[in-house]
């Protein structure tokens, strides 16, 4: 079968879209052709005038859902192609296959569902018992499968098909490539799709955190350095495996052998000595850490996050100690907030002297613990809807609302220069357009110094 994903490219950054890639391994590996474009009507179209697709497949967020969507409706009206959608979005709200223009769609991890899917298409045959699937009977119900059980080996799954996007150059000349070393987070944040998600495989026996085998996740990043001449790794796990013997291994092998720079995520939990050892040993240059808010009270009751201001400084303290740099995430404009606790927490920023201080405004996503808080204060309603970015503006009802969104453009230029701090209030009274062009400028720059910490090329820069 011939397969063309549609991908939203201009969401992804530097960030190359890991689950396609490992669903087009997956297909390629079982003798199907898989082909990707960008999300632009008159791109698809060519790409199926050339390709002649027999299916056409779909992964949205919820943020990218209505654009993605919106294109496979122009391209029903004129190609009968039978589409296919996944993602996280289709996980939690399957219903969306009422839609005419959607004929399946995919729940959960489904890489072995999907090769189930593609072959017994393949051969004709029915696919109306593949796990994960939901589909429209004949009488135009919908009947939702049951999930497949996580994949307890990771180390069965090929490797990403880094190849799909070879004409986008974006990516094919990508000095940066991203990597997983695991599947699954231990923590239950309210604002985070992990808790929900597991939920459904709450009858599964497979641990919520996987780890690839030391070896499997050291060949990848060979085959990236040695085929592709990668540079610098980013591992996009959720929290980078913080087992002892697996993390020992991974720093000693990781360094002997593929002795690129990298950076990842983490939580201050996990970093102790050993933790940050091993790390640096490998040659961590930044960790990706969550920060959220400065308020102890609104990160243990409304985030789910435990851990005290202080604790947090005196670990990155410790973290800065090992020669690794902090880039700090951050939500403003939290439910039960304020802006003077948003200003606390560009405070905190300031005391945990952080390299980097992304702030974002908080989008309530369905489903999730911080969705229903939300909603039962009545600070969202049935009309409301998620922002494509979380950079601009909030859903929420909130007061001060127009100077929370302007924080989230002031943090990183305030956190950088920390005597600005007692001008906060003067400053969220600027022009926005000042404003904007300066947070562009040191955004760009602190990626650069702080994330890509690497020698780069002119051409690249």
């Amino acid at each position: 079968m011939k397969i063309l994903f549609i991908i939203n490219m201009e969401d992804l950054g530097f960030e190359e879209p890991l689950g396609v890639l490992y669903l087009s391994a997956v297909s390629k590996k079982n003798n199907h052709k898989v082909y990707a474009v960008e999300n632009s009507l008159a791109s698809i179209e060519e790409e199926i005038k050339t390709i002649k697709p027999d299916l056409i497949a779909v992964s949205v967020t919820t943020p990218s859902f209505s654009y993605l969507f919106q294109t496979v409706k122009k391209l029903k009206i004129k190609y009968n192609i039978p589409t296919v959608f996944g993602g996280p979005h289709i996980t939690f709200f399957p219903e969306v296959i009422k839609y005419r223009e959607i004929d399946y769609a995919f729940r959960g991890e489904c890489e072995e569902a999907f090769r189930e899917f593609l072959n017994l298409m393949e051969e004709g045959k029915p696919v109306s018992e593949v796990y994960n699937l939901v589909f429209k009977e004949a009488d135009k119900d919908i009947k939702q499968n049951s999930l497949k059980p996580l994949i307890s080996n990771l180390d069965i799954l090929p490797f990403p098909d880094r190849e799909l996007l070879a004409n986008y150059k974006e990516f094919s000349e990508a000095d940066i490539r991203s990597v997983i070393a695991s599947r699954g987070c231990p923590y239950n944040c309210s604002y985070c799709f992990n808790k929900p998600y597991y939920q459904l495989y709450k009858e599964s026996s497979i641990n919520r955190v996987r780890l690839r085998s030391v070896d499997n996740v050291v060949q990848e990043c060979l085959e990236l350095k040695n085929i592709y001449k990668v540079r610098m790794i980013h591992f996009f796990d959720d929290i980078f495996p913080f087992q002892k013997d697996w993390l020992s291994e991974f720093a000693d092998k990781y360094s002997k052998r593929v002795g690129l720079p990298f950076f990842t995520n983490t939580h201050f939990d996990v970093c102790a000595k050993d933790y940050l050892e091993h790390l640096s040993t490998a040659g961590c240059k930044t960790l990706i850490i969550g920060v959220e808010t400065g308020d102890e009270e609104l990160r243990e009751k409304v985030l789910y996050r435990k851990m005290s201001n202080k604790i947090m400084i005196e670990k990155a303290k410790l973290i800065h100690s090992y020669g690794i740099k902090i880039y700090t995430q951050n939500l403003v404009g939290l439910p039960f907030g304020s802006l003077a606790k948003d200003i606390e927490t560009l405070r905190l920023n300031i005391n945990l002297k952080t390299d980097f201080a992304g702030a974002y405004l908080c989008q309530p996503y369905p489903k999730t613990e911080i969705e229903r808080m939300a909603r039962e204060a009545g600070l969202i309603d049935d009309s409301y809807g998620i922002s494509r970015s979380f950079y601009y503006s909030s859903p929420l009802k909130l007061v001060n609302k127009k100077e929370i969104e302007k924080l989230r453009r002031i943090f990183t230029i305030v956190a950088s220069f920390p005597f600005l701090f007692k001008y906060t209030y003067t400053l969220l009274k600027f022009p926005v357009f000042p404003i904007k062009v300066a947070a562009s400028l040191l955004h760009g720059y602190k990626i650069r110094t702080v994330i890509l910490r690497y020698k780069m090329s002119l051409k690249v820069f």
